[in-house]
């Protein structure tokens, strides 16, 4: 049976610490724990940084274990957006969360319905 955590958190500076927490919910080993951690982090954190939810608004943040693999999105308001892989310069601040993400998980994407969502899949997370 999958261990399923589906929440919805307060846009603002706390929701990224918020959204690891979520992640406690989900039987994992030490390093699978920092991944997802890592991953869901960064995706919340962009969601509050470059979406158009003012603070006090919604985001949503689904996680899911099945077996060996784990996925997950986060969804916000905010404009559609694509990505492409690049050379940050690491003398500035920002601008590696996506890059992140593009390591750590096997598969993700991004997908725009009534509110933009990053998605993704993960074997690596799962229990060590």
């Amino acid at each position: 049976m999958p261990d399923t955590i589906q929440r919805r958190l307060a846009v603002g500076p706390g929701a990224p610490s918020e959204a690891r927490k979520l992640v406690s919910g989900i039987p994992l080993g030490d390093q699978a724990r920092a991944n997802l951690e890592l991953i869901v982090s960064e995706l919340v954190t962009n969601t509050v940084r470059h979406g158009s939810e003012p603070v006090g608004g919604e985001l949503s943040v689904a996680l899911r274990r099945d077996g060996e693999r784990v996925s997950g999105e986060v969804c916000g308001r905010g404009p559609a957006f694509t990505w492409a892989a690049h050379d940050p310069d690491l003398e500035e601040p920002g601008g590696l969360g996506l890059m992140i993400v593009d390591r750590i998980s096997d598969r993700w994407g991004i997908r725009r319905n009534t509110k933009v969502c990053v998605w993704f899949e993960c074997e690596d997370c799962a229990p060590d």
